[in-house]
C-alpha cells in the first residue's frame, strides 16, 4: 500500500457577496490515505468547522463572517497541505458617530460623522436641503469611514442644523448634527 501526502488540488476563488448571501465554499483535495478536510474562520475567536468536507455553507452571511477562510487537507503521511480564501462581505452604511459641536464666531469649528460600510461609503453635507460644497470657508474631508465639515471662520450664520448623508451601493443613511454658538 503506498501513500500519497495531503494535496489541495481546487479550492473556492476569492468572492465578495452581500450580507444575507449563502455561501458555499469549496476545497477538493488528494491522498492517501483520502485527506480530512478542515474550514476555519482566520480569526482571533475562529473556530473550525469540523467534518464539513469539502463543503463549507454558510447561510444569510453577516459582516462578522468576512475575512479569510483556511482550509486544511491533512492525512498521517505528511504536514497538511493549507490554503485560505478571503471572503467580503458588503453592506450597507450605518452612521456610527456623528458629532454636533459648539464654536465662538471668528473661530474655526468641525463638525464629524462616521459611517461603517463596506464598500467604503462616500459622504455628502447638507444644510437645510442644500447640498454643501468645499466653498466660501466651508471644506469636506471625507477619509475612508470618517467625514469632517469644515468651517474656518464661524459667523452666525454658521449656527444650525446639518445633515450628513453616508451612502454606498447597498444604501444611504443619514444623520442631524447640529452648530451651537459658545
Amino acid at each position: 500500500v503506498f501513500t500519497v501526502p495531503p494535496k489541495i488540488s481546487n479550492i473556492s476563488s476569492d468572492i465578495t457577496v452581500n450580507e444575507g448571501s449563502n455561501v458555499t465554499l469549496v476545497c477538493m483535495a488528494n491522498g492517501r490515505p483520502e485527506p480530512v478536510i478542515t474550514w476555519r474562520h482566520l480569526t482571533p475567536t475562529g473556530r473550525e468547522f469540523e467534518g464539513e468536507e469539502e463543503y463549507l455553507e454558510i447561510l444569510g452571511i453577516t459582516r462578522e463572517q468576512s475575512g479569510k477562510y483556511e482550509c486544511k487537507a491533512a492525512n498521517e503521511v505528511a504536514s497538511a497541505d493549507v490554503k485560505q480564501v478571503r471572503v467580503t462581505v458588503n453592506y450597507p452604511p450605518t452612521i456610527t458617530e456623528s458629532k454636533s459641536n459648539e464654536a465662538a464666531t471668528g473661530r474655526q469649528a468641525l463638525l464629524r460623522c462616521e459611517a461603517s460600510a463596506v464598500p467604503t461609503p462616500d459622504f455628502e453635507w447638507y444644510r437645510d436641503d442644500t447640498r454643501i460644497n468645499s466653498a466660501n470657508g466651508l471644506e469636506i474631508k471625507s477619509t475612508g469611514s470618517q467625514s469632517l465639515l469644515v468651517v474656518a471662520n464661524v459667523t452666525e450664520e454658521h449656527y444650525g442644523n446639518y445633515t450628513c448623508v453616508a451612502a454606498n451601493k447597498l444604501g444611504v443613511t443619514n444623520a442631524s448634527l447640529y452648530l451651537y454658538s459658545k
